[in-house]
């Protein structure tokens, strides 16, 4: 196994199509993944990152710009520094959700479906 990836749709996003099939991507590569679903509240996505120890987290939002950057700090805020520092973070949304969250500066990547 190349490592872990653990990937979900963040608040009350029920889209999860792009996650699942990242996730068999990468799963095809050789990676071991957790699917956390839809619509997985900010207090369970950190539960899961801490239970899984994950080396890639995967957070998809594509509703509301504004709401999905709220949901984002919230993930941050709630995550360690040392949960910050060891594992990668990958972001996933609409154009205009991935605009919103990019400022934060806390993901690695931020696919917004137009690649």
């Amino acid at each position: 196994m190349k490592g872990t990836i653990l990937a979900g749709a963040l608040g009350n996003d029920v889209h999860v199509a792009g996650v699942y099939r990242f996730l068999r991507l990468a799963e095809e590569l050789g990676y071991e993944t957790v699917f956390l679903g839809a619509a997985v509240p900010v207090e369970e996505f950190l539960a899961a990152v801490r239970a899984h120890d994950p080396d890639l987290v995967g957070v998809s939002y594509r509703l509301t710009p504004e709401v999905g950057r709220g949901l984002v700090g919230r993930l941050i805020d709630g995550l360690g520094a040392d949960d910050r520092k060891r594992r990668r973070f990958a972001f996933g949304g609409t154009p205009p959700v991935c605009r919103a969250v990019e400022p934060l500066g806390f993901f690695e990547r931020c696919f917004d479906g137009l690649e």
